[in-house]
């Protein structure tokens, strides 16, 4: 296996196996190379959403006060390398072949199915532990407890942005279901920072963390964001406060991101690892991007896309949809995977839609855009069919006029799909 095309090919492979939780195997791979895992200083993040813009927050306060910072994060959206970063630049190409050639032996010795998202997670370790960044920023894949993320014996801190419901067949199909599994991420002595508002999840996280020895800091209890008219914010934190605080980043729930970052960066700085500058606070959050997320990629008419795939992404979506569309005419693209609940997306998305276009990621886990199209139908009269998000831009521009609004949004896969289409540009990796 030399070449890249060769190696992406056998990497995705073995997304064919699908999803399959559990940590055997991300134990055992690890354990052939020398547990990378064990030499890394990490802030594990979970959650049904949010994961990558706080992460992206925290990775810019991290590197403004002189940090080296790993992201492991997915799903990409141009270029698998994405998902491995340090410093905002990409693994390159040389190194996920050299890396894949290294592991692809240990994977045929293990007598089951080893996924996508074991094999990758294991890469990353290894490739991290050898680059040696001073702080790794891990993201589960799904859920937590049997995440092959799951595999860190002890973070330096966890987080857990919120909890919705989502993937019922794996972590159950009610929320304090979902908290337990999302919940297995903590560990004895670690702090957890969290998002959760509701006040049954809190007491259950909450209660693990005694049970752990660990603090909890939750959002709206133990640190606050208060919005201003004019679109900036304060953040009140138990050891800092920071006011007229502004993000580059679309929506009011960014604030509440980037409060979960303010607030793990506090807990960090607690512990040694730099010093706090206020100054450099500020000016961090306003450089942060994170691509998919209310994103602007065309004008004329204005085309937005976002990656909002369930009911609670959705509803924090709502109200800035709202306001972008005024009183121009909305052609919405979407698209969602089957597993998710779509009744409770369309419902909330078809009242503002002018036209509907109903289209697909080219996965199997795609949910047809027929069945997603007689859920929309019940909320906007005028809803199309395609098959490709490539036909449905096509369709979507033909029918547009210069002042109306295109925005796609129900599935992170539909958005990377997009950003091929509409050849936009993401950090390409070094060949």
């Amino acid at each position: 296996m030399d070449s890249f095309q060769e190696t992406l090919d056998y990497l995705y492979g073995l997304e064919h196996f699908g999803i399959s939780l559990g940590l055997e195997n991300i134990v055992e791979l690890c354990a052939a190379v020398a547990n990378p895992q064990d030499s890394l200083r990490i802030v594990h993040v979970a959650g049904s959403n949010g994961k990558g813009s706080s992460i992206a927050f925290l990775r810019e306060l991290l590197r403004r006060h002189g940090l080296s910072v790993g992201v492991y994060s997915s799903p990409h959206l141009r270029h698998f390398s994405e998902r491995i970063t340090i410093d905002d630049t990409p693994i390159s190409e040389a190194e996920i072949v050299a890396l894949t050639r290294e592991l692809r032996p240990v994977v045929e010795r293990i007598p089951r199915i080893v996924t996508f998202f074991d094999f990758t997670t294991c890469m990353a370790l290894l490739y991290f532990a050898r680059q040696r960044p001073d702080i790794v920023l891990l993201e589960t894949g799904l859920g937590g407890r049997l995440d092959a993320t799951n595999v860190v014996p002890k973070p330096l801190l966890t987080m857990i942005t919120n909890v919705a419901i989502e993937h019922e067949e794996f972590l159950g199909s009610t929320l304090l279901a979902v908290a337990a599994e999302k919940a297995g991420i903590l560990k004895p002595g670690v702090p957890l920072v969290s998002g959760v508002r509701n006040e049954k999840i809190r007491n259950l996280l909450a209660g693990r963390q005694r049970e752990l020895g660990a603090s909890a800091s939750f959002l709206g209890r133990d640190f606050r964001v208060r919005r201003q008219g004019d679109g900036s914010f304060s953040y009140y934190g138990s050891e800092h406060s920071f006011t007229g605080l502004e993000t580059a980043m679309r929506g009011r729930h960014q604030h509440d991101n980037a409060a979960l970052a303010l607030r793990a960066f506090e807990i960090l700085a607690h512990e040694g690892l730099f010093e706090l500058d206020p100054r450099k606070v500020a000016a961090a959050l306003r450089e942060v991007s994170w691509p998919g997320r209310l994103q602007q990629v065309a004008s004329r008419p204005d085309i937005y896309l976002d990656g909002a795939h369930n009911p609670h992404g959705v509803r924090a979506l709502v109200p800035e949809l709202r306001r972008l569309k005024g009183e121009r005419r909305l052609i919405l693209l979407l698209g969602a995977m089957k597993d998710k609940r779509i009744r409770e997306m369309a419902v909330q998305l078809g009242p503002l839609a002018d036209e509907v276009i109903v289209t697909r990621a080219q996965l199997d886990r795609s949910c047809n855009p027929r069945s997603l199209a007689l859920e929309i139908q019940n909320y906007c009269s005028q809803v199309m069919i395609t098959e490709s998000v490539s036909e449905a831009f096509a369709l979507a521009r033909h029918r547009a006029q210069a002042a109306d609004l295109i925005f796609l949004t129900g599935s992170l896969y539909c958005v990377g799909e997009a950003f091929e289409v509409l050849d936009l540009p993401v950090n390409r990796p070094a060949a």
